[in-house]
Order: structure tokens, then sequence, then C-alpha cells
């Protein structure tokens, strides 16, 4: 009976957390700015992971499929730039319900972040978050993105 009860008990938790998982919102993430291209693959790292570990939203890993399509559109190959709008059409077309956007640059020794949450239902950005840093390493590019993920998924920060 005890073994039967504790089966019982596994399975509830293993459907509470699927449940859980299920009711958190789909991010893509999509980095750019002057950096190169190995900081831009590290702060899309830590930005996933630490959307990932957070109550809402769940990150869809699409970045390198994000820069595939991006770069094949022509607005970006004449301007460099994406347009908000076209970055929640792509969050559409990936099925996600938001996209972390994330500009990276780097002046005389410092790193900076900016980061907007895009709703792709309606183009508005609904959080956004920035920070810097004294950059000497891939280190200190992986705290700022930490640390502006964050800032951008959580509900107490501002």
């Amino acid at each position: 009976m005890k073994k039967l009860f504790l089966l019982a008990l596994s399975l509830w938790g293993v459907t509470v957390c699927v449940e859980a998982q299920q009711t958190k919102e789909k991010v893509a993430v999509y980095v750019s700015g002057d950096v190169s291209a190995g900081y831009k693959k590290i702060i899309s790292a830590k930005a996933v992971s630490r959307i990932s570990r957070s109550e809402s939203f769940a990150a869809v890993e699409r970045t390198d499929a994000f820069l595939d399509v991006l770069t094949k559109e022509q607005d970006y190959q004449l301007s460099g730039e994406v347009r908000d709008d076209q970055i929640a059409e792509l969050g559409r077309r990936f099925g996600a319900r938001y996209v972390a956007v994330l500009e990276a640059t780097e002046t005389d020794g410092t790193g900076f972040i900016s980061a907007r949450m895009i709703d792709v239902e309606g183009g508005l950005i609904i959080k956004s978050a920035d920070t810097s840093r004294k950059i000497e390493s891939a280190e200190d590019w992986a705290a700022v993105a930490n640390n502006v993920a964050f800032r951008l998924v959580s509900k107490n920060s501002k």
C-alpha cells in the first residue's frame, strides 16, 4: 500500500511539473549589436538559461534560426537593423509569444546590454532593462547578460 501511495504521489508530482511547464509563455531570444559573434553566443546562452529558469517564461532556442531568416530579409541587408515589427513577425513564425531582444555594445572597455521583451501579438514592448559592466573577459559578458535577462523576466525587477 505504501509503495502504491508513493507511486501515485510521484506521478502527481510529474503531472504538476509538466502542467507548470506548459503554462509558461514561450520566448525567442534575439541578440544583436556590435560585439563579436562569439560574445553574442555567450550572451544568447546566458539569456536562454536565465529565461528558462524563470517562473513565467520558457526560452525557445531559435537565435541561429532568427539570424538566418533576418540575413535573408532585404531591409536587414540594406540597413543592418531590424524593426521591432519584423522581430515580432518572426516570433510568431517561430511559435513564440514573446521575443527577448538583447543589444550588446562595448565602448572604452565597458560592455552594455539593453534588452526588451516584445509581445508578438501587438508588437508592444512589455518590459525593458539595461545594464553595463567593465569587460575584461567572456565571463564579464556572461554576467552582464545574466543580469539583464534576470531583470527582464523578474516580476519584481524594475
